[in-house]
């Protein structure tokens, strides 16, 4: 990033502190947001262009950033990966190996989001 790329930054982040309270009533309901919205907790990890969003949001110039659900591409060779590579095939084992790759409780794969799907094909990709 550029001085003037990471001062824009700065700026866009301190107009979200000032209106985060229009529509958010404590932080935690915030993280929890951009965590479910971005796969980050903290708004300092967010992009420019993703920072643009949650600003537009807060301002509540759109209505909610929609949540980025795995395709069905990723899905299919998240399955394929592990039928092929997995020692223990079940479908409970796939969830507990996927959790721990997301960091969270998963019960089936379709709940992951986009780049939580990209975290675990890459992970499989590194088994032998």
């Amino acid at each position: 990033m550029t001085q003037s790329q990471i001062a824009y930054k700065k700026r866009l982040i301190q107009k979200i502190q000032i209106v985060k309270n229009n529509v958010f009533s404590d932080d935690e309901m915030r993280k929890e947001f951009i965590l479910s919205r971005f796969g980050v907790e903290s708004s300092t990890k967010l992009t420019i262009d993703q920072l643009k969003l949650l600003l537009d949001f807060c301002n509540r110039k759109v209505s909610d950033i929609p949540v980025l659900k795995a395709t069905e591409a990723q899905l299919h060779k998240i399955n394929t990966l592990w039928l092929d590579k997995a020692k223990n095939k079940s479908i409970e084992a796939m969830c507990s190996f996927v959790s721990k790759i997301a960091k969270r409780q998963v019960g089936f794969i379709n709940e992951l989001r986009k780049d939580e799907a990209t975290n675990v094909i890459v992970a499989l990709e590194r088994i032998n």
